[in-house]
This record gives structure tokens, sequence and C-alpha cells, in this order.
């Protein structure tokens, strides 16, 4: 998929991430991080839309990602 990745805290964010990019019918994944680094562990939510749509539509609703990249 290519798309976006956004680095998340938590699952239950992650899935309320992916819950409501569902609704506005773009296709995401829940992964565990691999690597555990200085953040500690984490979720990545991967999106097939651009970083810039995933990063409007989370902080629209209160959902903040630790980290955004291009796939």
């Amino acid at each position: 998929m290519s798309g976006c990745q956004a680095s998340m805290v938590s699952y239950t964010q992650a899935n309320r991430g992916r819950r409501l990019l569902q609704r506005r019918g773009i296709f995401s994944e829940i992964h565990r991080l691999e690597r555990i680094g200085p953040e500690g562990c984490g979720y990545v939510l991967e999106a097939a839309a651009s970083c810039q749509t995933v990063q409007e539509i989370l902080e629209r609703n209160g959902i903040t990602a630790k980290r955004l990249q291009k796939e």
C-alpha cells in the first residue's frame, strides 16, 4: 500500500484513527512497531492517502500522531 504511515502511541488511538479514515473511504491498516526506540513501543497506522489528508482528519478529531511519513 502506498500512502502515509502515522506512528501512534497506543493501539486505541491507532484504531480510532483507522475508523475515522474508514468512514471517509480511506483504507488503512494497523501494525505494531517492530523496533523499540526512545519513544517506547507503539503502533503504525498505514493509510492509502496523502500524509496531509491523514493529518487533517486525525487532528480535526483530536488524535495526534507522533510522526507522519510518506510510504
